[in-house]
């Protein structure tokens, strides 16, 4: 009898642990750094870069009311960019509370000092962004464009869900 229950307790762990994805609904503000493997100057290059950024979220979280709730968002990606402007591409993820995380994939414009950015969760959903570099664009900034060797650029975003990201 024993061994008839193990081997339906063994059978059943692979259904329990599938678990349903993540989703979040709602909006986020974050700070984060972008650093990039190759510097960036005035003349676009195609570069790989890593981003982490850290911040809070409001809204709805599988389902529950969540307000101010923390969230990293841990990126990499490949950019064609230079200090003028540029576009990215990602793989992200979002994990809220040290514990959930929802995979995403973005794709972003920049000019300047200002981008825009919009996601698609790994499952569904989509959600806007907008990118401000202004607040940290400082003269030793201007001068290591100017150089051709600006390797880390910080940020402040702001992102509004238009559909539920699940992921």
């Amino acid at each position: 009898m024993a061994g008839v229950l193990a081997i339906l307790l063994v059978s059943a762990a692979p259904a329990a642990a599938q678990a349903h994805p993540n989703s979040f609904d709602g909006s986020c503000r974050l700070t984060g750094v972008l650093d990039f493997d190759q510097p960036l100057g005035m003349q676009p290059i195609t570069t790989t870069f890593a981003d982490s950024a850290t911040g809070t979220c409001t809204g709805r979280l599988n389902g529950a009311d969540v307000r101010d709730i923390p969230v990293v968002n841990v990126v990499s990606g490949t950019a064609t960019a230079s200090c003028a402007a540029g576009e990215a591409h990602t793989a992200d993820t979002l994990i809220f509370a040290r514990r959930w995380r929802i995979r995403i994939y973005t794709d972003s414009d920049f000019a300047l000092t200002q981008g825009v950015a919009h996601t698609r969760g790994a499952v569904s959903g989509d959600s806007v962004e907008h990118v401000d570099l202004l607040p940290y664009a400082d003269q030793a900034l201007l001068e290591a464009c100017s150089a051709g060797s600006l390797r880390r650029a910080r940020y402040d975003l702001l992102a509004r869900t238009i559909t539920p990201l699940v992921g």
